[in-house]
């Protein structure tokens, strides 16, 4: 898979590049850009499957690039780069294709290696079946199908599907993160397999379904009614079919589902729009956990007012919890989630990076990545809510009880050890090493008494020393980074903005 890399900070490339194995996941990069119109040049010229693009740009923006490439029927996947509160420009380039979006400062090997991963699946996937023809000549009828979810309406004649009272239905497997434990990696694949294939017993015999796979817990089912003109006739079949898959799954694979269902429409030229109907239905189910079925309903959340307001929010709880003002953070926090409970206004995927982004500005390295693995195993809202809570709960409470005890012996020997030695490479072992204690019993006890986790600490620790060595100009900010610790400026830079609300170059200009 062919990657191009567009930001205008060299730092944020470099980092991109370092932070996975590109050989070994099957990916190479093909260029790098710097602003929006090198960006145009290179997408033409190189034709790289995936585009990691910047938001904010000199010249050219990542929204312009975007619409762009969708003017010039460039059919790359993009994935966005973003700030913390770039939520307004995020949910724009969604709307204008974009495939998936990172936050620049809590982006990790993880998140990276995944979303592409996934990406090269989808691609090498529809490549795969594109490939595949009957004997005479004709696409294969998966491909047929899943170009029509996306609007390309080549080869429909080879469907069972006619046009007038149609309909589009998403469902997906509930709880899907606690299912597929039931399987081990070997067999994973067993029961999207097994849906299949009892989806193809039960719709057999119906003259005018058609259904297709598009990840393993989620599937697509078209419905057409040519010889029925009551829509409620129409509606009640679409019910009954809901109401015999469901329950089919539920008897021999032992799963719940949830199932989206669009608007009735009469023309196949609809479609596209009916499957994003029905998707829309599906993710009110992150709000609604105890239903499963959702019919779409026309809601205008995505307005510039409401967008702006939830910026508004994100950015106040950024800096609530930058500065320490936790009341003022609570406060926004407990408002921001009653309007989200009240008008539904984010889906899924966006809260959880909301909260991914407020927890890492809390902890990081080994308990940041904890919690995020815990809160993608969450799929509804209250939930989420009530895990953040208690690790903003936890955190906070820790902090304070820090504030008002005595340090045991150990405790006071790692805070003299990372004061003399901040500039090293500290880890867990190394600490252990040199006190005597086992790594999981340092970091819980840390946690215990400092407050915050042990590599929050040092990273504090280290910005603060680096502050006071930025009033130098002599000094260049990679050789600040390594005086230190920090054997990476982009770690370095990352980290800072973390703590600080802005990069090592701007704090400079601004304070000294």
């Amino acid at each position: 898979m062919r990657v191009l890399i567009v930001d205008d900070e060299p730092l944020v490339r470099i980092g991109i590049k370092s932070a996975i194995d590109w050989d070994a996941n099957g990916m190479h990069i093909v260029g790098e850009a710097a602003d929006g119109i090198e960006a145009m040049k290179l997408v033409v010229e190189l034709k790289p499957d995936v585009v990691i693009l910047d938001i904010k740009m000199p010249k050219k923006d990542g929204l312009e690039v975007l619409s762009e490439m969708k003017e010039k029927g460039i059919q790359a996947k993009v994935i966005i780069l973003s700030s913390f509160d770039d939520f307004t420009f995020v949910k724009k380039a969604m709307k204008l294709g974009a495939a998936d979006y990172f936050h620049k400062p809590s982006m990790n090997e993880q998140e990276i290696t995944s979303v592409l991963s996934k990406i090269k699946a989808e691609i090498e996937k529809d490549r795969e079946a594109e490939n595949q023809t009957t004997g005479h000549g004709a696409k294969n009828q998966e491909v047929i199908l899943r170009n029509m979810l996306s609007g390309n309406l080549d080869g429909i004649h080879l469907t069972k599907l006619k046009e007038g009272n149609m309909y589009a239905l998403l469902f997906t497997i509930s709880k899907y993160s606690q299912v597929i434990k039931r399987y081990t990696k070997e067999n994973v694949s067993i029961l999207p397999n097994t849906i299949t294939n009892i989806l193809s017993e039960l719709l057999s015999k119906e003259k005018e379904v058609e259904f297709v796979r598009i990840e393993d817990h989620l599937f697509a089912l078209l419905i057409s009614h040519s010889e029925t003109k009551s829509i409620q006739a129409s509606f009640s079949h679409v019910n009954d079919l809901v109401f015999l898959i469901s329950a089919s799954l539920k008897r021999f694979v032992n799963i719940d589902t949830v199932f989206g269902v669009s608007e009735p429409f009469g023309s196949f030229h609809e479609m596209k729009q009916a499957v994003v109907q029905a998707k829309q239905a599906l993710e009110q189910n992150f709000y609604h956990p105890d239903d499963h079925i959702f019919y779409f309903k026309h809601r205008n959340l995505e307005t510039e007012q409401t967008l702006e307001q939830v910026s508004t929010y994100i950015v106040a709880m950024k800096n609530g919890l930058r500065d320490e003002k936790y009341d003022e953070f609570a406060r926004t926090l407990a408002e921001w989630e009653q309007l989200l409970r009240k008008h539904e206004y984010m889906n899924e995927k966006d809260v959880k990076k909301i909260y991914e982004g407020l927890m890492f500005m809390m902890e990081d390295g080994e308990e940041y990545l904890e919690y995020r693995n815990k809160l993608e195993e969450i799929d509804d809202f209250n939930e989420c809510s009530n895990f953040y809570h208690k690790v903003f709960g936890d955190t906070l409470k820790s902090r304070y009880e820090a504030k008002n005890k005595d340090y045991s012996p150990l405790i006071r020997n790692i805070l003299q050890y990372i004061e003399k030695n901040y500039k090293e490479d500290i880890s867990l072992n190394s600490l252990g090493e040199q006190l005597h204690a086992s790594p999981n019993y340092i970091s819980r006890l840390f946690k215990q008494e400092v407050g915050r986790g042990l590599f929050t600490y040092i990273n504090e620790l280290r910005i603060q020393k680096a502050k006071e060595l930025l009033k130098d100009y002599q000094l260049k900010i990679y050789e600040v980074a390594e005086m230190v610790g920090f054997n990476s400026q982009v770690h370095f830079a990352i980290v800072f903005n973390k703590f600080v609300g802005m990069s090592p170059k701007d704090y400079r200009k601004e304070k000294f």
